[in-house]
């Protein structure tokens, strides 16, 4: 009579899943934690991008220069136009599929028994 190992499940860092989770999740959370650098940036990179938009109008037709303020309202840290809810959204979405197909494949399915348990069972009957 021979006794069978139990079947060993292969490593959850073999898992994909396992990855897409973990990288989204750290993402995830370094997006929380530099928001306000981040957000300090994008004020920034929008403040260039408006003064070059009105420099090119300004020398396209420097008649035009009054000495007028232009009218659209310079970008802030709390008031950007790229926002940061989408990227927030794709890695919710991310981290909840990772998460769920994760324990799908590794917890919720059962251990198959193996494939001379399966013999045996066919022998005896």
């Amino acid at each position: 009579m021979s006794v069978t190992p139990a079947p060993q499940q292969e490593p959850i860092t073999d898992s994909p899943w396992f990855w897409l989770y973990l990288f989204a999740t750290t993402a995830l959370i370094l997006l929380v934690v530099f928001r306000s650098k981040l957000d300090i940036r994008q004020a920034d990179i929008e403040r260039q991008h408006q003064a070059r938009e009105y420099m090119s109008q300004t020398l396209e037709d420097p008649a035009a220069t009054t000495g007028e303020v232009p009218v659209a309202a310079v970008s802030t840290p709390d008031n950007t136009l790229i926002g940061w809810n989408y990227i927030y959204v794709v890695l919710g979405v991310l981290v909840s599929v990772g998460w769920v197909r994760l324990w799908y494949v590794r917890f919720h399915q059962p251990i198959q028994p193996p494939p001379e348990a399966d013999q045996r069972q066919r022998q005896d009957t």
